[in-house]
């Protein structure tokens, strides 16, 4: 009897084992956080979505007991649902008859505690028979990534917001990547517990700065990654001095036209010795939403970041927290520069970094409050 209170049924539609971007490290820590407590968790994932499943990966059992995985293929009838969707200006419907049954024979063969969707094109599956908590896993606040995708394109916002709050309602609880988006929507679902539940990683904090590389930027290859570094290509490296060592690591390297003082790394499976060998992260972000994942991960290890004021949205706090703020490139740059040759500001920098990581985003901080929802509702504490 003990066991059953213990089962988590998570849907993901991603191999996060990729590790490609920082909403497959989330649900990594997120699975990780589940084993730790000692619950049994069973995947259900997609496979041909975004990437697929190989056979090592699938035989893993590091961090879930059992996935099960549906390919990704959408119906004659499917299809004129998206179709209709996109017509009207609402958010997508990404659940498949495929994805109801198994979810339907998952929740029927075991008596889940919780049940975790990510991502509210999936919301439908909240609807499945189960007498488990629903939660609802935020990555994006879809409504808006998808207007700052589309400048200058005319679009339903209202249709689309709807739909996604919506979506969110369906749950009793949501895991807010960051606290502006628990502001921005739990007003609109108040049957929805909203409980702030960030990415978190562990001190990792360095003694000594890196001495391979001046400048560290990570990314997979999304608009906002590609329009960032496009702008810090053309506004701000023709400005810093040639010798300055950099490294850009992640699938973006196939749109950042190689120099001769940068390091293209394409992939990475772990990130923790590419930061160790670096000084400071730069995040020229000019535009997205949510927590951004490679500033927080640069923290953790007590790292100083030069960022434009989209590499702070999400983040607790905008000041004294390891980060400089610049917009322009040639402030980009300047701010880059005086780090960089200014042994006292930088390691003033690192030290709000360290202070900073370890009061709003440790894994115990972020553990902590998790505990509120899963150790609580299961009895724990």
């Amino acid at each position: 009897m003990q066991d059953k209170k213990k089962k988590v049924l998570v849907f993901y539609p991603h191999n996060f084992y990729e590790m490609s971007s920082g909403t497959h490290r989330r649900i990594y820590e997120l699975l990780s956080y589940l084993r730790d407590r000692n619950f049994s968790t069973d995947l259900l994932s997609l496979n041909g979505f975004s990437n697929k499943w190989n056979s090592g990966d699938l035989s893993r059992r590091d961090l879930f007991d059992s996935i099960r995985v549906c390919e990704w293929k959408l119906s004659y009838m499917e299809k004129i649902r998206q179709a209709r969707s996109a017509q009207n200006h609402g958010l997508s419907d990404l659940v498949t008859q495929d994805l109801k049954n198994a979810i339907a024979e998952m929740a029927s063969a075991v008596d889940y505690s919780f049940i975790i969707i990510t991502y509210a094109y999936w919301g439908r599956l909240a609807e499945v028979d189960s007498r488990a908590i629903k939660i609802f896993n935020f990555q994006d606040f879809l409504t808006l990534n998808t207007y700052l995708q589309n400048p200058g394109v005319e679009f339903a916002l209202g249709k689309m917001f709807q739909d996604e709050v919506r979506a969110i309602s369906r749950f009793e609880y949501a895991l807010s990547i960051s606290e502006e988006e628990t502001v921005a929507l739990s007003p609109f679902c108040p049957g929805t517990v909203f409980i702030n539940a960030p990415i978190s990683f562990p001190k990792r904090f360095i003694e000594n700065a890196g001495r391979d590389f001046d400048i560290l930027f990570i990314g997979s290859d999304n608009p906002f990654n590609r329009e960032g570094m496009d702008w810090f290509m053309k506004e701000a490296y023709p400005l810093l001095p040639h010798d300055l060592k950099i490294a850009v690591v992640g699938k973006i390297c196939s749109h950042v036209e190689q120099k001769k003082n940068m390091t293209r790394i394409p992939f990475l499976e772990d990130l923790s010795e590419i930061h160790r060998k670096s000084k400071l992260l730069i995040c020229p972000l000019k535009g997205g939403t949510g927590l951004k994942i490679k500033v927080i991960e640069a923290l953790s290890f007590g790292m100083p970041v030069v960022t434009t004021s989209w590499g702070l949205k999400g983040i607790l706090s905008k000041t004294e927290n390891g980060c400089v703020l610049a917009e322009s490139g040639a402030e980009f740059a300047q701010a880059i520069i005086r780090i960089l040759g200014n042994e006292s500001e930088f390691e003033n920098l690192r030290q709000q970094a360290r202070m900073f990581f370890s009061k709003y985003y440790s894994t115990e901080m972020v553990h902590e409050n998790l505990d509120k929802l899963f150790m609580r509702e299961h009895g724990a504490v």
